[in-house]
């Protein structure tokens, strides 16, 4: 369902007068990365799950899908966090926004998770485990054979580049919050609901990241109870499938274009977006458009 929905989603991200902007560009290749991580750790997991797989009964499937979803969850914890720094800079210092992400600038910054990517392609794989119905970095073959397995680069991934994405939605959320403060045409109200939505929305999200990354790295080094795995696997399935709704519900622009392709809306609505403003040649202060 996640994946259906997703598809015209990018569609509308990809608009060409939405493209232009340097956020969109970055959550295009994030809409992507999510994309083809639920295939993986939903759909193909489910199947596999249901097959009782483990690394010795498909070892290829297993071996090339863990080598492909391991390198595109570090990949989109980098993404993320250019997304978030993106959005930081626009509002805080847009000449250096410019100078970073203006035009094609935006093509130079995603080299760096699609190079991430590639990295971690090379690094020891993720495998499938239908006794614990997750993914770990040991086929399991050998009872001592867990440090053998053990990719470091992941780790360092996970308590590193995920714990930065989350220290820097902090200022995020205080910036929104002050650029709210001097919104005109708006009540005390709207400024209320939307500085609410901002902060579940990063708070959430932040908190998924943070949970999953420990608890995948923390069971690949000590045994945890099952329930503790499966909830760990529960969260990376949340993290790359609440983008969905959230967009549907917290971006008006998104809704509106995604109800007049499912034909449920006609007609020329005003489209706007929240908080992604287009990064302009202006050092003036941003402000954030309440729809």
């Amino acid at each position: 369902m996640i994946d259906i929905l997703y598809l015209p989603i990018l569609s509308i991200i990809f608009e060409k007068d939405n493209f232009k902007m340097s956020c969109f560009k970055i959550m295009y290749l994030l809409g992507i990365i999510d994309f083809m991580i639920t295939y993986v750790n939903s759909i193909l997991t489910g199947w596999l799950a249901m097959k009782g797989a483990v690394y010795c009964t498909h070892p290829n499937i297993i071996y090339i899908s863990g080598m492909v979803v391991c390198a595109l969850w570090c990949s989109s914890c980098m993404t993320a966090l250019l997304l978030v720094a993106n959005r930081l800079l626009g509002m805080t210092k847009p000449s250096l926004a410019v100078k970073l992400f203006e035009g094609r600038k935006t093509y130079i910054a995603l080299t760096f998770p699609i190079l991430y990517f590639i990295y971690f392609l090379f690094t020891a794989p993720l495998v499938f485990n239908s006794k614990y119905l997750a993914w770990f970095y040991t086929p399991m073959i050998f009872d001592d054979g867990a440090t053998e397995y053990f990719n470091h680069s992941h780790t360092i991934n996970n308590f590193l580049i995920v714990t930065l994405t989350c220290v820097v939605y902090t200022p995020f959320r205080w910036v929104i919050g002050s650029n709210l403060k001097n919104v005109k045409n708006a009540n005390a109200s709207q400024l209320q609901n939307t500085k609410t939505q901002v902060f579940l929305q990063s708070t959430l999200i932040c908190a998924a990241n943070q949970v999953c990354a420990v608890i995948y790295v923390v069971m690949n080094v000590t045994e945890v109870p099952n329930w503790l795995i499966m909830f760990a696997h529960f969260t990376w399935e949340f993290i790359h499938g609440a983008p969905v709704f959230i967009y549907l519900a917290l971006n008006r622009m998104i809704r509106e274009r995604f109800l007049e392709k499912m034909h449920w809306m006609k007609g020329g609505a005003l489209r706007e977006t929240t908080s992604m403003m287009p990064i302009k040649k202006s050092v003036s202060t941003p402000v954030v458009i309440i729809n």
